[in-house]
């Protein structure tokens, strides 16, 4: 944990040395937005990502709870949060100081608060362009001091907006299907108007719909199934068809304009168009990252960051591959967060490619078929680089002309060294091995065998194998349940290809418990958990080896050792699943726990507890033998009456007599059932308005509103208020009222007035 913060102090010292400095090799960083719906938990968060290990290094929490598209000031010192216009909250667009919050001190600005926003683009000017939805504007804010310089009006709201690289030229998409271009030089005049594109998709959320070219000449258009592309200065329009239909899309352009890459908003699949021959690849991100929500591309053009709602794709532009899937959220689905939005920044060219070398087969050994072998290498990352995704290993039985790959050996870990390889039931005396690697930064780099052979027998080999035992050599004393390290040395004049290892209790005269059988002739070691039940003062090992051809020895420990019952003081662990840390249940209702109870002998006893005011005090509510796991709470006095901490908690108890338990912290929340408003008197009903403390604080809200009338009754299913509709804040027609007892709040009831 130390190593971790001093990590992550490090690394946030170094963004803010690249932010002051203005280093020209700043470090690579991903910002990544999060939508919050875990219930009771405030606000997005912007989590910072590491882009050379694609590790969080840090997060910045954002309220309100909806963030969506990120934009970075041309400094790189502020990023501008756009708040998604299709999740229900508070809009507007927030403005974080990121040096200050990299030092956990968030500085957060919230501009047109009150307003709907559907994009937000930095111009090449540095100007902030935000497209206000309900006024059909643009807004161009002054980055720096955050003061709305201009503002243009537009016939219908927009949807996005890209600027040519010279700054002379912004083309602006509306709803339906045209977009204008606004000369900047000339006080932003809407010169031209565009209209010969296909309609796009009025529902859906399109915040990166425009593309241009470097040179300015082309402007691409996402469309509902295609991408239209317009020469800015004929005008003429050629429209792509897609093969992904009903999607709208949203566009990046590699820095070298011969791709452009279109991922389908909020679906799965994204194309690759070669705008050189108009050839279109078409590639589905996994279900484990979700659906698509962003696109980027590094400034070197190798990466192409795919932002899913859960997760990143890491895809290589060019070889047109994957290199990573990682789930950034806590999990998939309701109610883990959700990403909306993805931007990138610093210098993703800086460090060095891996260097790789094989270490094992070596060129002139001879392998036997149908038999498995140890395939070493080395791979090496030098400090500041990328860290490394996966290996791979390939076979070639024609001295490297061709290579296939390995079955197991496809997608190996970056931190993979070895692989036990199933030699394959064939002849070659012309066989290499491959090993290669790609590094997070899609850096790749291989490594080829000599030539060596395999053979599906090895003649003329009488020499048997050699074994001698290193650990336990006779005399130790060991505990049951404890882990018994066994080590040895084994070699052959060719190879040792299986190995069984078995134990005696009788001093040696029988070997009648087997440990392992069939071992490859790499291994030199074997870890055996000793049962519970196993006990002897005349313990010993045996190690036979042999060859391919079936030459054989073996070795056992010179001497007994032996295996004693350990002493218990090892409490069971209990895990409640059921009700979960911080549920929110309802008053009155039936409360089921469950749980599991383990230990490492055996539990003999349970009971479950109950405390309704905090952990003051518990009362025994049940007791149960070794293998119960669930029990319904129900008909106990208190679980109608509304709680802000109650606690269940399991113990159990093992033969040794040690104790462990686990609590489990809910609330019990009042439920509202109905409410009617007749004769200026309020009457709610339904269960929990009054608590197990001794306070028992009620509060009523109506139509959001606090009001300061007293109940005029009050019981633990109903109350009632009287007043008259200035007194009670009463709107005519339709009402809402809530009840919040200790605290904790319920759900709302309506009412007509």
């Amino acid at each position: 944990m130390k190593q971790y913060k001093f990590y992550f102090a490090v690394f946030l010292t170094l963004i803010n040395l690249c932010f002051t400095a203005k280093a020209q090799t700043d470090l690579p960083v991903i910002y990544q937005t999060f939508v919050r719906e875990n219930p009771g938990v405030e606000g997005g968060q912007i989590a910072i990502l590491n882009a050379q290990t694609l590790e969080q290094v840090g997060k910045i929490a954002i309220t309100p709870a909806n963030p969506e598209v990120i934009t970075l000031s041309k400094d790189r010192r502020r990023a501008f949060v756009l708040h998604s216009p299709i999740i229900i909250g508070e809009q507007g667009l927030t403005v974080v100081d990121l040096e200050q919050s990299l030092n956990q001190q968030v500085v957060k600005t919230i501009l047109f608060e009150d307003k709907i926003l559907y994009g937000v683009r930095l111009a090449t000017d540095g100007m902030l362009w935000v497209l206000l939805e309900e006024d059909s504007q643009v807004a161009i804010v002054n980055a720096s001091t955050l003061q709305v310089i201009k503002t243009i009006q537009l016939p219908e709201p927009a949807r996005d907006v890209i600027f040519s690289q010279n700054g002379q030229k912004a083309y602006v998409s509306l709803l339906n299907k045209a977009v204008l271009e606004v000369n900047i030089n000339e006080n932003h005049r809407i010169s031209r108007t565009i209209s010969t594109l296909p309609e796009r998709n009025k529902s859906q959320v399109r915040p990166f719909e425009l593309e241009i070219s470097s040179d300015g000449n082309a402007l691409f258009v996402s469309g509902e199934d295609n991408v239209s592309i317009v020469n800015t200065t004929s005008f003429i329009t050629e429209t792509i068809p897609l093969p992904i239909s009903r999607s709208s899309f949203l566009l990046k352009l590699t820095p070298n304009g011969k791709f452009l890459y279109a991922v389908g908003s909020l679906g799965a699949q994204f194309v690759v168009i070669n705008l050189e021959n108009r050839d279109i690849k078409t590639f589905r991100t996994p279900a484990t990252t979700g659906i698509q929500t962003a696109l980027n591309i590094s400034p070197d053009g190798r990466l192409a960051y795919i932002s899913g709602f859960y997760g990143i794709s890491v895809f290589d532009v060019e070889k047109q591959v994957f290199i990573k899937n990682l789930l950034t959220s806590t999990g998939i689905g309701f109610p883990n967060p959700f990403s909306l939005g993805l931007t990138i920044s610093g210098d993703f060219s800086v460090g060095q490619a891996p260097t790789l070398s094989t270490i094992s087969p070596t060129g002139g050994d001879n392998i036997l078929a149908n038999q498995s072998t140890t395939i070493n290498w080395a791979t090496t990352v030098t400090p500041q680089s990328y860290s490394l995704a996966s290996h791979k290993i390939e076979l070639s039985t024609d001295n490297g002309q061709t290579f296939s790959l390995i079955p197991g050996a496809e997608e190996l870990p970056g931190d993979a060294r070895s692989f036990t390889w199933n030699v394959p039931n064939i002849e070659s005396l012309t066989a290499k091995i491959r090993v290669s690697t790609v590094d997070l930064g899609a850096r790749r780099t291989s490594s080829t065998t000599g030539t060596f052979g395999i053979l599906r027998s090895l003649p003329g080999d009488i020499n048997a194998p050699t074994v001698n035992f290193i650990s336990p050599v006779g005399n130790e004393v060991f505990n049951t349940g404890s882990n018994l390290a066994i080590t040895w040395t084994s070699s052959d004049n060719v190879g040792v290809v299986s190995q069984d290892l078995s134990l005696s209790t009788d001093g040696g005269q029988t070997f009648t418990t087997n440990l392992a059988s069939g071992l490859p002739g790499s291994t030199q070691s074997f870890n055996f958990a000793i049962p519970q039940s196993l006990t002897t003062t005349q313990a010993r090992l045996r190690l036979v080896v042999r060859d391919a051809v079936g030459n054989m020895s073996q070795a056992v420990t010179a001497s007994n050792f032996s295996i004693q019952t350990a002493v218990d003081n090892i409490a069971p662990t209990v895990t409640i699943s059921q009700p979960t840390t911080n549920s929110n249940l309802v008053a009155g209702g039936p409360i089921q726990v469950n749980w599991t109870s383990t230990d490492n002998r055996a539990v003999v006893s349970q009971s479950l507890l109950l405390s309704l005011n905090g952990g003051q005090s518990f009362t025994q509510v049940a007791s149960f033998g070794a293998n119960d796991s669930n029990f319904l709470l129900n008909n106990i006095n208190g679980l109608s009456l509304t709680t802000p901490q109650a606690i269940v908690r399991i113990t159990a108890t093992d033969q040794a007599g040690n104790t462990g338990q686990s609590n489990s912290t809910f609330i019990i929340s009042p439920m509202l059932s109905m409410s009617s408003y007749a004769a200026k008197l309020l009457t709610i009903n339904g269960i929990g308005f009054m608590s197990n403390g001794n306070n028992n604080n009620v509060q009523i809200f109506i139509n959001g509103k606090l009001t300061n009338v007293a109940p005029k009754t009050l019981t633990n299913t109903a109350l009632t208020l009287k007043g008259n509709k200035k007194k009670l804040n009463l709107s005519k027609g339709a009402n809402t009222v809530k009840v919040v007892v200790d605290g904790v709040m319920s759900n709302e009831s309506s009412f007509n007035f």
